[in-house]
């Protein structure tokens, strides 16, 4: 556990949600703590049902922010193309790492042989 994960508390966004029950549907406002609108969304489909998530917003500095579902898909989508682009980097160095170890491998072969 990291230290900011104690010291800094996460995000509290604000939803509104339909809830289908078996003779009616309801739209509600709910709260919920994630690290970003991304996973708020995913943490609310997977609670409520996929196509739930009416509206999500953020408290920042004193402002609210109301995400469209329209603007929450391509937010998760800009969220995502980070994260590959992160998992790309760790990929890279993964394999300039084992090229690395191989050189250093062949090289200390050949100096003892």
């Amino acid at each position: 556990m990291k230290i900011t994960e104690i010291t800094n508390s996460l995000p509290l966004f604000y939803a509104t949600v339909r809830v289908i029950t078996a003779d009616s549907a309801w739209t509600l406002r709910t709260e919920i703590h994630a690290e970003g609108p991304t996973q708020a969304r995913q943490l609310l489909t997977a609670i409520y049902g996929e196509g739930s998530v009416m509206s999500l917003s953020l408290n920042e500095d004193g402002g609210t922010q109301t995400l469209t579902t329209d603007q929450l898909k391509l937010k998760s989508m800009a969220d995502q193309k980070v994260l590959i682009s992160q998992r790309q980097r760790e990929e890279r160095a993964r394999q300039k790492l084992a090229r690395a170890q191989k050189t250093m491998q062949l090289a200390n072969a050949a100096r003892v042989g």
